[in-house]
């Protein structure tokens, strides 16, 4: 038995704590684990595409025999990987930004935002503001990244009529 109840409950609050910490990181590394390996088919679809548009078709079905249980290399998921390598190069942006976000909030990048500068600002703001797919979709849907831009760059009556200090 615990002699001290309120030394055990520390020792317990810790070790639950390092559990949750271990096993949020094991789902971000997964995480990155699998956009890197999109990226990783993207390109070699890129490099192979002179097959032709059935070639994916045909690829998509070899991989369902190949693994039955295995989810994401359909067609389509499959040419949503070569958009991604033909989008994204293999740098720090990708290592650090888009590994963090879930495929379906890259894929909604892709789809939604055509110019690379603004999908780099979504994608960032994504992480920093922890959005999910629906809120993404709304602050691309509602201009977000040109609101912002326009408040950056614009000047309040505060800004030119208060005293340094005031502002």
């Amino acid at each position: 038995m615990v002699e001290n109840k309120e030394e055990y409950f520390e020792l317990l609050k810790d070790i639950k704590n390092t559990l949750l910490i271990t096993r949020n990181k094991i789902v971000e590394n997964a995480n990155k684990e699998l956009i890197l390996m999109y990226y990783r088919i993207g390109l070699k679809l890129l490099e192979n595409n002179k097959w032709g548009s059935s070639f994916i078709d045909t690829l998509a079905k070899d991989l369902k025999i190949a693994f039955p249980n295995l989810k994401g290399m359909s067609a389509r998921n499959l040419r949503y990987m070569q958009k991604f390598a033909k989008e994204f190069d293999n740098d720090e942006f990708l290592q650090g930004v888009l590994a963090k976000l879930s495929w379906n909030h890259n894929q909604t990048l892709l789809d939604r935002v055509k110019d690379k500068t603004k999908r780099k600002w979504y994608a960032t703001e994504t992480i920093n503001n922890n959005w999910s797919v629906s809120i993404l979709t709304h602050q691309i849907e509602t201009k977000l990244y040109e609101r912002d831009a326009l408040l950056e760059n614009k000047t309040t009556n505060i800004d030119t009529t208060l005293p340094s200090p005031y502002k």
